[in-house]
């Protein structure tokens, strides 16, 4: 145990002095940045020590000004992954760039969205507007608003069908216990992003661990209780939120996004997408 807090409080000094170096290359290109995740969380909700783990830093830079921030990132030794046979998905199609580091920098997720189109909608420029500074100690951290981490987390479950752990919705838990909410706010952009069943889905796990958050304005409806029934055979939704049975990843696109998402025209746009993003990354091998 001591072993895995000493590990912990060495990740949080590398996320501190690494979140100022990318501040300073925010700085040079002009672009604003927010951190995601861990390097926002476990600050902020959870004292600095390390407790809250992550195995990268995320970060979300502003709407134009991703490539420039890519490009001084590589200045500084950090190198893309770029997968061989997807290099025009992940240059074209993809929402995030991963990067390491020969050094002691940890791997870097840089984002220029937030959700997978064109499922969901968190829109970077409405985003970005509601940012907020988070005070821990004598660190001010600049990240989403309390609104936007709560959209944020409910669609980066639904981005990964539902297969990543608990450690988000932890987060989102000890928001709520310290901050006050405009829930119009939220009801109003997770209808805006076709993301109204996965938002359903996290506040019915945050209720299921005690907390009181209200009910969306749409449970009630035919459509919503069919979809929600319907997505209950692959998702549990309860003091755990997570699968009930594995599921590959493209049959999970194929079944389950269409139920996830409010958007009728998701699967056609995203299959016209999917055969484009194909056809270029073989032309490139």
């Amino acid at each position: 145990m001591a072993t895995r807090l000493d590990a912990g409080k060495v990740q949080a000094m590398v996320l501190h002095r690494q979140r100022a170096m990318l501040r300073e290359v925010a700085r040079e290109v002009g672009a604003d940045l927010l951190f995601l995740k861990a390097a926002w969380a476990d600050p902020v909700l959870y004292g600095g020590r390390g407790v809250r783990v992550g195995s990268d830093l995320d970060a979300l830079v502003s709407p134009g000004r991703f490539e420039a921030f890519a490009a001084a990132l590589e200045q500084r030794g950090f190198r893309r992954y770029e997968p061989p046979t997807h290099r025009a998905t992940n240059e074209w199609g993809s929402k995030e760039w991963s990067y390491g580091h020969p050094g002691a920098w940890m791997p870097v997720d840089l984002h220029r969205g937030l959700a997978t189109p064109p499922w969901f909608d968190l829109d970077a420029a409405r985003v970005f507007s509601r940012a907020r500074d988070w005070r821990a100690g004598d660190e001010v951290i600049r990240s989403l608003g309390a609104e936007d981490q709560i959209l944020y987390a409910a669609v980066h479950y639904a981005n990964h069908l539902y297969t990543i752990d608990g450690r988000h919705a932890e987060d989102v838990l000890r928001l709520l216990g310290r901050e006050a909410l405009d829930w119009v706010l939220v009801f109003g952009e997770a209808e805006r992003g076709g993301m109204r069943l996965v938002l359903q889905l996290l506040l019915e796990h945050l209720r299921a661990r005690g907390v009181d958050v209200p009910a969306t304005p749409w449970e009630a409806e035919a459509s919503m209780r069919a979809r929600r029934q319907l997505i209950g055979r692959w998702i549990e939704v309860g003091a755990t939120l997570g699968r009930r049975r594995p599921m590959g990843r493209r049959l999970g696109v194929l079944l389950e996004r269409p139920v996830l998402s409010d958007r009728w025209r998701g699967l056609p746009v995203w299959a016209a997408r999917y055969a484009a993003l194909r056809a270029l990354d073989r032309v490139l091998r």
